[in-house]
Order: structure tokens, then C-alpha cells, then sequence
């Protein structure tokens, strides 16, 4: 397995915070081991602008001097490196709703001989979920001269309102990585997430093209009768985004039922990336407690990180994993918030175990992201907030 638990070299502090006044929130870290992994650090986080129905924030490239913020109303912001606002590169508002857990919930880019390519992620106006791709012209602006929406790649049904899942990432193999719910309702009440004739409850894996997609040959399920060739990992509830590590792990965020948020790690093997066949267990099991007993998991992977819905915590929202660029004394560590509770947390874990916890900010109101570019670490609120993370190395 390849390493979580990643030595750390002492970087530069975060730049690009620098924006309109506005209240500090610090809070102080706990010294949890003595080794230069765990260095003592401070957090405080500083609002540098507003989109309500705040969902993602997306860096299209390190050397941009601007990353794009998603409005899950149907809308995506270009900021400039210090929150202000550039302009509107896509208005879907007109084709989906941004009530409840619908609307528009994901954006990534990917870059195939030297053209940048925009995925989104949302609910349409039937409620089914839509991924659909752009072309991105060298400023950054979305190609919409066929289509508003875009060119569609793929549909799929969702049998109720909720649990729309909108997580999308671009893995270290350039391949377009796509978070599931399990459909909805409450309990996995279709059985979805472990059936491998649904795409839902999953994560898939595709290669898009200017016409559509093709199935990657060393997908698990390619070859699988009456499997979708399209499902790389099986088994959960409501993804709610996803991650890679410099190692090529595969993070997931992963929304409980009634007791248990959870935080699971698949490890990447060789050149593959994390996540190739792992059943997360769902609706077999919420975390590692059994759940729907007409169903089998034999072998999920079990989370690295669970929390229980006490004091007032109630949905995870991730996620980012710190670098030296983004968290300087951090890197490795997984950061996620509770939309509840509005605290963000920051893990570390050596793949299968948690080794430590921290508190990151407290007092935030309904986070509905943490994310990272390539120099900072953000957190989102649904009402609009956005808010850079700054961690200062004592």
C-alpha cells in the first residue's frame, strides 16, 4: 500500500489570503505526536467572498490566476486568487433546481494534448442525474455555442429526490471519476448500492471522447456479464466528493443513515488507482456496523474514520487532503467539515487506522464543502460563504 501517513518538509505559508476584512476564527491545534509529521500548528480561516448555494471549488491549473466556484443554484464563478469575482462561465439555473439535494453538484477538468475539457455534475429537470462535458477555451471561458448544458455523456434515473451523490475527480491516470447516490429514499430501500446491474451507489470510471465515453479495459466490470462496465468501486450511500492523493489513494466522503458519518481510504496498487473493485459496504453495513441484513459485503473495506450524530453533528461534507503548498505541517492529513455542526475536522491515518484528529474551526454555518487548489485550503457554506483556510506552522 502506498503511504497516507506522509513525511512533511517545511514549505511556504499559504499565500493568496489576502481580500476584503472580515471576522477570524482561530483555532489552536493539539500537539499529537513529536515527529515533524505532527509539527504544532494554528488554523484560522478569513472569508474572501460569497456565492449562495456553494458547493465546489475547482482549480483548473496551478499557473491560472483564478479557480471556479460552483452554486449548486446552477451556476459557476471564476474568482481571481483573493475572492473576487471575474465573471459567470456556465448558468444552467434554467435546467435544474437547486432545492434539497439537487441542483448543480460537481465540476472537474481534465487536460488531454494540451485542451482543458469541463465536467459537471447535476440533477436535470426530471431529477436524474446528468454528466455532461465542456470544451474550455485557453482563458478558462466554457464552449456553449452547441448546448447550455453541454454535450450529455451519461444519464441515469434516480428513483427519489435525494442522494444525488455530485462528487467528480480526474485521477492520476487521467481517467473521469464519478461519485453515486444510492438513489434515495432512506435505507438503500432498492438495494442499488451493492448491485452491479446500477450505477448507483457506486463510483465510475470513464475515459470521455469528443463523441461520448469508452470503458476502460482494466475497469473490474468491463468484462462482468450484466454488470455496468461503467463501476469501478460498489457499495455507497451519498459520496459527497471525492479525492487522490499524491499516491494515488482514493478518499471518500461518504453521508450515514442514522449513527455514523465515515471517511474511508482505498490504497492504490502500482499504477492503479485506489478504489479498483472495493465494495465500501453499503447498504451491507453503515461504517462497520451491519445494517441491511438481506445483503452481503463479505469483504468492504472497512472506513478509517467514523462519527456518531452526537452534539448536533449530522453529514460529512468533503473533503481535501493538505500538501505542504495548502498546509504547511499538514500534508496527508484529510480535511472534511459536518454540515451541521459546522466544525471542520483534519484526520491522519496510516491507511487503515485513524492516528490522530484535530479541530480545524468550530461555529461555521452548514458546510457543505472543504476544498483545496493548489496554494490554500478552502471551506464552503451553503448559504454562501467562502472561507480560506490558513494553517501556521508554530
Amino acid at each position: 500500500m502506498h503511504r497516507i501517513l506522509a513525511p512533511v518538509v517545511i514549505a511556504t505559508l499559504l499565500a493568496g489570503c489576502t481580500g476584503t476584512e472580515s471576522q477570524i476564527t482561530t483555532t489552536s491545534s493539539t500537539t499529537v505526536a513529536t515527529d515533524s509529521s505532527t509539527a504544532k500548528v494554528s488554523y484560522s480561516t478569513r472569508s474572501i467572498g460569497t456565492l449562495p448555494g456553494a458547493v465546489d471549488l475547482v482549480e483548473r491549473n496551478a499557473d491560472d490566476d483564478f479557480f471556479y466556484v460552483v452554486s449548486r443554484n446552477g451556476t459557476i464563478e471564476r474568482w481571481n486568487r483573493t475572492g473576487e469575482r471575474i465573471d459567470t462561465v456556465l448558468d444552467i439555473s434554467d435546467a435544474t433546481t437547486g432545492e434539497g439535494e439537487r441542483g448543480l453538484l460537481g465540476l472537474a477538468f481534465r487536460r488531454v494534448n494540451a485542451i482543458w475539457t469541463a465536467f459537471i455534475h447535476f440533477t436535470n429537470a426530471n431529477g436524474s442525474t446528468v454528466i455532461a462535458q465542456y470544451s474550455v477555451a485557453p482563458d478558462g471561458t466554457f464552449e456553449q455555442s452547441e448546448s447550455p448544458t453541454g454535450q450529455t455523456l451519461l444519464t441515469i434515473p434516480q428513483p427519489f429526490a435525494n442522494h444525488n451523490g455530485g462528487a467528480l475527480a480526474v485521477g492520476p491516470d487521467n481517467m473521469l471519476y464519478i461519485g453515486t447516490g444510492d438513489g434515495g429514499s432512506a435505507g438503500d430501500p432498492e438495494r442499488t448500492a451493492l448491485n452491479t446491474t446500477s450505477l448507483l451507489g457506486k463510483i465510475l470510471r470513464i475515459d470521455p471522447t469528443d463523441k461520448g465515453y469508452d470503458i476502460p479495459s482494466d475497469n473490474p466490470y468491463a468484462v462482468v456479464k450484466d454488470a455496468k462496465p461503467e463501476i469501478w468501486s460498489i457499495g455507497l450511500r451519498n459520496p459527497w466528493r471525492i479525492n487522490f492523493d499524491s499516491f494515488g489513494n482514493l478518499w471518500v466522503a461518504d453521508v450515514g443513515q442514522n449513527k455514523w458519518e465515515e471517511v474511508s481510504v482505498a490504497a492504490a496498487s502500482n499504477s492503479t488507482p485506489g478504489g479498483r473493485g472495493v465494495s465500501f459496504g453499503w447498504s451491507a453495513y453503515e461504517a462497520d456496523e451491519r445494517f441491511n441484513t438481506d445483503v452481503e459485503s463479505p469483504e468492504q473495506l472497512l472506513p478509517v474514520y467514523k462519527y456518531s450524530h452526537d452534539d448536533g453533528r449530522c453529514s460529512i461534507s468533503g473533503s481535501a487532503v493538505g500538501t505542504n503548498s495548502t498546509a504547511s505541517g499538514r500534508a496527508g492529513w484529510y480535511f472534511f467539515g459536518d454540515y451541521c455542526s459546522g466544525e471542520v475536522t483534519a484526520l491522519l491515518s496510516d491507511g487503515t487506522r485513524t492516528v490522530a484528529t484535530e479541530t480545524v474551526a468550530t461555529d461555521l454555518s452548514n458546510i457543505s464543502a472543504v476544498r483545496a487548489t493548489s496554494s490554500a485550503l478552502y471551506v464552503l457554506s451553503l448559504e454562501g460563504d467562502v472561507r480560506v483556510i490558513t494553517v501556521t506552522r508554530l
